[in-house]
């Protein structure tokens, strides 16, 4: 396609000769070209079915949909013949690149561009893996998500989104784009960091106060950056996410102000977190084992798990996929009865999971329910209004086929801990002890559980000192960059939990 832009009179045949005779006759890489140039990526839907088709950029900007549903690939695209076997020894980053180029038109960002992105979106990791693996027992390994700059998985995906916000918008000649999120403690602090000093973004994050660690609140009130505004909203986190979609559905505000989404709303949140699952079975299996894998993910707003049911659906061997809650568990109800209903708020040593709507469910009922955008609308229509959901029995059949469940109350966390750091000498942040405990619940004929490891103890030194006890804890060391959050200057702006309260700040800081 390059070539053809280049020189027009090309035939598409001789194009194509002509690209294969420039790039020294590089199969692998005529043949990728080819495949992002001419096949199958996707265009972009609502799952609610109330706009067009777009392209991948355009589903990126727009963020949630502008009938209040998310944006979906028209079809999951497969993995390229060979893979992922093909792609065993590749450095995260350069699997990164051939995973999401499924999904991303060379027409729209190039090879070049999009590698570059990539690299530097994980230049700031601590580990040369990106998220390497520890083994703790022959059938359990912990995907060590926490490597990035705030110590928790979202960096993975927002690290690499706010590359792509800056590249998109330069690419399109947008002066400003408005990012508005929502977060219960650890998306605020990742998109901050991801987005601190971009050009033409300003980011304001909704977070309720009082609600998440005291570490998480500093990582996110520490950044002065100019065009970071930290939120401290008098509410739930339910609440901060109803605000945010309220304000993407005010079709004024948001063509006025540009608005954009760092919640994992966004698709390209899910697409960046899909390259982790492909990379951990990668490196727990041996070289040409084809034995599927199970993964146990600590589950709140769904879009976690969400990425792993899309790697599957690409072609990753996985057996089982495993949805581990802690005690606001809506999704374990929806699992054991096939009733998605509401309940109030319980305050947990997870916070970063205390959500009682997930909001990215959505996205995996659409595709259980065959891609039926009108059913999904019906669905989630009836939800809004009432609180409950409740699927027929194909659909709540479809969704048990993919997952299974599990709910891990906070004295099963403690223990968790507590009980892995005796033996191992390994310690688990209450989310990740969600992980290990729903995988010890589970039954599975997997040979290899690997549970997502989310964050990094030091987020949490209280409920890891509660698990294992003061004496225990001395000999903790937390990382300098957390030990240190309390004594910098931080700012944040206490507000009411009222829309247009939220709504008139963000215009007059933009004034």
């Amino acid at each position: 396609a390059g070539e053809r832009q280049r020189h027009p009179s090309l035939s598409l045949s001789n194009s194509l000769l002509y690209a294969m005779f420039m790039r020294s006759f590089n199969k692998a890489r005529v043949l990728r070209h080819l495949r992002r140039s001419f096949s199958s990526t996707p265009m972009y839907v609502s799952t609610r079915g109330g706009m067009e088709k777009m392209g991948f950029g355009d589903a990126v900007l727009q963020g949630l949909a502008s009938d209040r549903g998310l944006m979906v690939p028209t079809h999951i695209p497969k993995f390229p013949e060979g893979a992922p076997e093909k792609w065993r020894g590749l450095r995260f980053q350069d699997l990164a690149y051939e995973v999401m180029s499924c999904y991303i038109p060379e027409s729209e960002i190039p090879e070049k561009d999009l590698k570059d992105i990539i690299e530097r979106s994980y230049s700031k990791f601590r580990s040369p893996d990106i998220t390497p693996i520890t083994t703790l027992e022959d059938d359990l390994a912990i995907l060590e998500l926490f490597h990035g700059p705030t110590f928790a998985f979202k960096d993975v995906a927002l690290q690499f989104l706010g590359n792509l916000f800056e590249y998109l918008l330069t690419q399109r000649n947008i002066e400003l784009m408005t990012v508005l999120g929502a977060t219960s403690g650890d998306t605020g602090s990742s998109a901050i960091h991801g987005l601190r000093g971009k050009k033409g973004v300003e980011c304001f994050v909704l977070y309720p106060d009082g609600r998440t660690s005291p570490i998480q609140e500093r990582q996110m009130t520490t950044v002065l950056d100019k065009n970071i505004h930290n939120i401290a909203l008098q509410g739930n986190f339910d609440d901060a996410q109803n605000i945010v979609k309220a304000l993407f559905s005010d079709p004024d505000f948001k063509k006025k102000y540009n608005l954009g989404a760092v919640n994992s709303i966004n698709w390209a949140r899910i697409l960046a977190q899909t390259v982790y699952y492909v990379y951990a079975y990668l490196k727990v299996t041996p070289s040409g084992e084809t034995d599927p894998v199970s993964f146990s993910v600590p589950t709140g707003n769904f879009g976690d798990i969400l990425a792993g049911y899309y790697a599957k659906e690409m072609g990753l061997p996985v057996e089982d996929l495993v949805v581990a809650t802690n005690e606001n568990d809506i999704l374990d109800r929806f699992f054991k009865s096939g009733s998605y209903s509401r309940r109030d708020c319980q305050e947990t040593l997870s916070p970063s999971m205390d959500i009682t709507i997930s909001s990215n469910f959505e996205r995996f009922l659409y595709h259980m329910c065959g891609n039926d955008a009108a059913q999904l609308k019906d669905m989630m229509t009836t939800f809004e209004a009432t609180g409950e959901l409740i699927g027929d029995e194909k659909i709540v059949a479809a969704c048990k086929a993919e997952m299974k469940s599990a709910m891990v109350p906070d004295d099963e966390v403690l223990t968790t801990i507590d009980s892995y750091y005796k033996k191992y000498g390994y310690v688990l942040d209450p989310h990740s002890a969600i992980g290990v405990a729903a995988a010890n619940k589970v039954d599975t004929n997997a040979k290899r559980m690997v549970s997502l490891a989310c964050a990094h103890w030091g987020k949490f030194p209280v409920a890891v000192e509660r698990a294992v006890g003061k004496e225990a804890m001395t000999d903790l060391k937390l990382p300098e960059t957390l030990a240190s959050l309390d004594s910098m200057e931080f700012r944040k702006y206490p507000l009411k939990n009222d829309k247009d309260v939220i709504k008139q700040f963000i215009i007059d800081q933009l004034a």
